[in-house]
Formats: C-alpha cells, sequence, structure tokens
C-alpha cells in the first residue's frame, strides 16, 4: 500500500511486487512506454523503491494515435531511446541489428497469429488458456526461442485432437488480463474462449511493421497503427 493503490489491477501490483521481493535481483534499469495511469505508477513505484534499479527511461506514446501528428512524434521518441541504449551500452545500435531484430519480431507475430486462426473453428483445437499463455509468454521469453516452440506448436495442432465440449463461445475485453485460473474457471464449465481484445493477448501481436528504407519509422508506425487500447483510442469528435 506504501507504494502502490490496493485498488488498482493485480497485473499492476503484482509487476511491483516482484521488483520490492528482489527476484529481479539481475535487473539494473526499467522501461515504460505510455500505459494506463496505474501502470505507470508501479514504473514509478519500480525506478524508486527496487534497490537494484540504476537507470529508467520513459517512452512516451502518443494517446491519439489517429492524430496526424502521432507517427512523427513517436518517431522522435524513439530516435531519443535509441541515443540513450547506444550511451547506456557504449556500443551502436545499428539500422542493421534493428531491421534484424525486427524481422524475428514480426515472425513471432505472424506465428502467433497462426495460432489464434485455429480459434475460429469449430471445436478449437486451442484452448483460450493455450492462446494466452502462447501471448504472455512471447512478452517474457527470448523471441528466437518462443519462435522454435511456436512452431512446433503449429506443427502439431493439424491432428490435435482435445476432446472436450466446445460449449459456449466467449470473447474477453480487458487490458493488461493474465488471470489464467478465472479463465481456466470459465473453460472448465462448459465454455472456450476463441478471441480477445486485450493488451494480454491480441492488442500486443496482431500487426506486423510495414516494409520502410527508414526502420526506426517502420518501427514507430506499427505502434501508431496496431489495435488500440481505450487509454490509446480518440477518434476525432
Amino acid at each position: 500500500e506504501p507504494h502502490i493503490l490496493g485498488m488498482f489491477c493485480p497485473f499492476c501490483r503484482d509487476s511491483l511486487a516482484q521488483g520490492l521481493l528482489g527476484r529481479y535481483g539481475y535487473c539494473q534499469g526499467v522501461t515504460l512506454t505510455q500505459s494506463c495511469i496505474q501502470y505507470r505508477q508501479t514504473f514509478s513505484s519500480w525506478r524508486g523503491n527496487v534497490p537494484t534499479v540504476e537507470w529508467d527511461y520513459y517512452v512516451a506514446m502518443p494517446n491519439d494515435v489517429q492524430s496526424p501528428h502521432a507517427r512523427k512524434a513517436h518517431y522522435a521518441e524513439l530516435q531519443s531511446f535509441r541515443t540513450f541504449l547506444q550511451a547506456l551500452t557504449g556500443k551502436p545500435l545499428t539500422d542493421d541489428m534493428l531491421r534484424e531484430a525486427l524481422a524475428v519480431v514480426d515472425e513471432n507475430r505472424r506465428l502467433l497469429r497462426e495460432l489464434f486462426e485455429y480459434r475460429k473453428e469449430a471445436n478449437p483445437q486451442v484452448t483460450g488458456v493455450e492462446a494466452l499463455y502462447a501471448s504472455i509468454t512471447a512478452q517474457f521469453v527470448d523471441k528466437r526461442e518462443h519462435n522454435e516452440q511456436l512452431k512446433k506448436v503449429l506443427a502439431a495442432l493439424p491432428t490435435r485432437n482435445l476432446n472436450r465440449p466446445e460449449g459456449v463461445r466467449f470473447m474477453t475485453i480487458g487490458s493488461e488480463n493474465d488471470d489464467l485460473a478465472f479463465m481456466a474457471m470459465v473453460e472448465s464449465v462448459g465454455s472456450t474462449i476463441v478471441i480477445d481484445d486485450q493488451c494480454s493477448g491480441t492488442r500486443y501481436f496482431w500487426n506486423e511493421s510495414k516494409p520502410e528504407d527508414d526502420v526506426i519509422k517502420a518501427i514507430a508506425d506499427r505502434y501508431c497503427d496496431r489495435p488500440a487500447c481505450p487509454t490509446k483510442d480518440y477518434p476525432a469528435h
């Protein structure tokens, strides 16, 4: 309670708790991009109260992504972040390095889309809990390793037989929802979660970057074009 309000969601509170408990003792820095006010409080408490943190960086993200100025603004923010990382590491962060990394991340997004396509089928061979595990672990596991595991899963799915009743088909809507226990309970009583609209799911990976000569522009535009969460969705009034 001294660090974050009890009314904030479990995701925000647990993210901070992991740092306060010393479970990320190897972590020397923390970064955050524009998010909900609750998660920004997590970031502020992390950098102020986790003793291993030696540096922090906040990447501003336009809230009004529909604005004609959003892409230029986010482009400038990413260039500044690149400069910061080069100074921090003492090493150049070249365009070729960024292109290679972007290709790996885009492959991960593409593979997750393929996995989620299986959820459209009648009696899907992927449960909502399994799909959420896939999208959440993509945010923590090395992307190359995650891609290899996704390829194995996708290769096995055509012949998989879950042998479970489909039941009622549900969609989940939310933000950083990682409540796997709740979703498992829902799916245990005659239902299947077949799609989501949440930051821990489809919003995270739904769109890939578009080819650009300027790799920073490709990254910036991709984030402005992704399915907007409520904190970024300000259509013209």
